[in-house]
């Protein structure tokens, strides 16, 4: 049997991501799709995703499933709720004030920014998240 060094990831399919915590979602999300960006030198003020599909694509990765590329059926699983989750994290994101919609893309903020260029930045978008959770 082959050994594989690929890294398990932290959600068990879409229905793991669906009954996880929003708010660690979005900032495993955030790190994930943002981090991937450091191929040139942070701080950049330009570091976007190309928009939904972007995000789609890394929170399937997140939970170690694929939505493919396009479908002619939104209402179809795992895309629909794919989709739904990758929206909230985008609501999210703008309420902490880390990265906010501009047209079709998601742009990273200044204190997102600062969360990228930290030296742990899962940590720092915890904290970001911890501001902005509501009270249990």
């Amino acid at each position: 049997m082959p050994v594989t060094d690929a890294p398990v990831p932290p959600y068990d399919g879409p229905r793991g991501i669906l009954h996880a915590d929003r708010h660690d979602v979005a900032a495993r999300l955030f790190v994930a799709t943002f981090l991937k960006q450091k191929s040139s030198p942070l701080p950049r003020v330009d570091i976007e995703i190309p928009g939904l599909p972007g995000l789609q694509g890394e929170l399937a990765e997140l939970g170690g499933y694929s939505v493919g590329s396009f479908t002619l059926f939104a209402n179809k699983q795992p895309w629909a709720i794919t989709t739904q989750l990758a929206l909230e994290c985008v609501l999210i994101w703008e309420r902490a004030s880390i990265a906010a919609r501009y047209g079709d893309k998601v742009v990273v903020l200044e204190p997102g920014m600062r969360i990228l260029v930290s030296s742990e930045p899962d940590a720092a978008a915890d904290r970001a998240m911890a501001r902005i959770r509501p009270a249990a």
